[in-house]
């Protein structure tokens, strides 16, 4: 892993929806695409947040029914502060962001000139095993 950066192992564009796409369309959005996560967007499609099947368990379970949970915008359950990273970054140090946050993936970003955060990609964990899959570093082997 020494050396590689965020883009050599990235998936490059997202999923998304927008704030206000209900709950109902964006879980059928991920169950499509057979994915955990979705990015959301605002209007322009900046970022705005993230929703994962953790989310969507936690307003399960604290939304007043499921029924209601399910007709209102994504937006009401997404996690806001979203951990993101730039492609340029150095691989380790997005392994430490992920170990650091207890989080499954990060949500790559170029910075605009306004200062807002433009989605790209996401870089998940699975995306990092694969990488040491390819490099002969799977589990199992020694050094």
């Amino acid at each position: 892993m020494e050396h590689k950066r965020v883009s050599d192992v990235m998936h490059y564009g997202v999923i998304s929806c927008r704030v206000e796409t209900p709950v109902e369309e964006a879980l059928a959005l991920m169950q499509e695409h057979r994915i955990h996560a979705l990015v959301i967007v605002d209007g322009p499609g900046y970022l705005a947040g993230i929703v994962s099947q953790t989310d969507l368990l936690r307003a399960w379970k604290e939304g007043s029914s499921f029924e209601a949970v399910m007709r209102g915008p994504v937006g009401d359950i997404m996690t806001r502060s979203v951990v993101t990273c730039m492609p340029e970054m150095e691989l380790d140090r997005a392994i430490q962001l992920l170990n650091r946050n207890h989080i499954h993936r990060l949500v790559v970003v170029e910075e605009r000139n306004d200062g807002r955060f433009w989605p790209i990609g996401v870089l998940s964990m699975t995306d990092i095993v694969r990488a040491l899959e390819g490099e002969g570093l799977g589990m199992g082997r020694s050094s």
